[in-house]
């Protein structure tokens, strides 16, 4: 913990691997790890946690990932998983979220792919897993409520891309698919 002269900002704290100098190496790697638990019923291993500062008065700090630039070739890729299960456990939850708010808006949330010069833009893909017991797993999309008195529901949109050109460049297809049955009824779709 570094604190500041009086009148001043609180002291900063870097951590950089090394720089290599020799011609086609790699820089350091930074590694961050928990400590690993011990005993065969209980013993969770420890938890990594990286917060921003709390904002006295004015904005709580900012918290950024982003992956390395590639100066001449690509970009570096950014990972978020849960690792997968043990032998007789599930794998992890995943929760992305932005905070309550007690007087005013919540914040947004976005997932948005870059744009591309001379390429296409990636895609975003949302899929649900495949599982050997059961029904497989559910995807909902829901609005928000409005709890306001006379309020409006959220609304839902969905919207296939623009094509471009004076001749051609058609817009793109909007799909709504219920599933095969293998042996049994396909799945509905309602609309209502």
């Amino acid at each position: 913990q570094s604190t500041g002269a009086s009148g001043d900002d609180g002291g900063a704290m870097e951590l950089t691997a090394g720089e290599s100098t020799v011609n086609n190496k790699a820089g350091g790697d930074v590694t961050v790890t928990a400590g690993q638990g011990a005993g065969t019923t209980a013993g969770a291993g420890g938890a990594v946690s990286i917060s921003a500062g709390v904002g006295a008065s004015a904005l709580g700090g900012a918290v950024t990932v982003t992956s390395g630039v590639g100066t001449a070739t690509s970009s570096g890729g950014v990972t978020v998983a849960t690792a997968d299960g043990g032998s007789t456990g599930v794998s992890g939850a995943m929760l992305l979220k932005t905070g309550d708010a007690g007087n005013g808006n919540t914040g947004s949330y976005t997932v948005t792919t870059g744009a591309a010069t001379n390429g296409v833009a990636g895609g975003i893909n949302m899929t649900v897993g495949t599982g050997d017991t059961g029904t497989g797993g559910a995807m909902t999309l829901t609005a928000g409520e409005s709890t306001a008195a006379s309020g409006t529901g959220g609304a839902v949109t969905v919207t296939a891309g623009k094509g471009a050109g004076a001749t051609a460049g058609a817009g793109g297809a909007v799909s709504i698919s219920a599933g095969v049955g293998a042996s049994a009824l396909g799945g509905a779709v309602t609309v209502t």
